[in-house]
């Protein structure tokens, strides 16, 4: 295959049996082409028309597939010139696209995980960084947690307390650090989870470990905050396991 040939269409033609997201398809369809040989690096991927009315979905939901290919380095996407595949080496290909996992492939413990180690490290360079601007905002976004919270009728608080970490990251001032925590999060929350609906001890305690991570924010204690988001971690996987045993 020549490096600016375009790659078949009908490798992207989806069959009944596939129970994947359009975008997850494309996620792993690319892989398998890449494994097989089918698709090397230089090689142009069909148009986002295309491959939109192949899948029956949107340019929207292409596009998104796309950019997450890009943010990884592995596509470059050209104005006008479309998107091929980087010219790294297969096998580097390969490999980065294995840490790219399918929806259904990834576990809810290896999720949490993720998201944990970015909101400890975002917790300690937001007591070294954050502005008072940044403190207001954390504060406000645990005044919406703590309504959504205590609200009889809305047992899902999870939108909620998603917006309060993520301003928590941005005011640790990294923009990777933030783009990865909105790339993680929307497959925790987007999870069926019965536990939600729990107002047990153990969820009782939520807003209180949210208000010591405020705190040590506030303080400008780098130490304090580690201390106080291991501490909300310990809690939240008790929580979570708990409930579902």
């Amino acid at each position: 295959m020549g490096k600016q040939s375009v790659v078949d269409l009908k490798h992207f033609e989806i069959s009944e049996e596939e129970n994947l997201s359009p975008e997850d398809f494309i996620l792993k369809k690319i892989r398998e082409l890449l494994h097989q040989g089918a698709l090397q690096p230089g090689a142009r991927l069909p148009s986002e028309r295309s491959l939109a009315e192949t899948l029956n979905t949107t340019r929207g939901t292409i596009r998104k597939a796309l950019q997450k290919l890009d943010f990884y380095g592995l596509v470059e996407i050209t104005p006008q010139s479309g998107t091929k595949i980087s010219n790294l080496g297969q096998d580097t290909v390969e490999e980065l696209m294995k840490s790219i996992p399918v929806s259904k492939d990834q576990k809810m413990i290896d999720l949490l995980e993720a998201r944990f180690v970015l909101d400890l490290q975002c917790t300690i360079l937001a007591a070294q960084r954050r502005t008072e601007a940044d403190l207001v905002l954390i504060e406000n976004r645990q005044d919406l947690f703590l309504q959504r919270f205590y609200s009889k009728g809305n047992g899902d608080y999870l939108e909620a307390d998603y917006l309060f970490h993520l301003a928590i990251a941005q005011a640790a001032g990294n923009h990777v650090l933030v783009s990865l925590l909105n790339q993680l999060t929307p497959r925790i929350v987007t999870r069926e989870q019965p536990h939600l609906k729990q107002r047990d001890n153990d969820f009782s305690r939520i807003p209180a470990e949210h208000q010591s991570i405020i705190d040590a924010i506030r303080r400008e204690s780098p130490e304090e905050a580690e201390e106080a988001m291991r501490n909300h971690r310990q809690w939240a996987l008790k929580r979570i396991f708990t409930g579902d045993n």
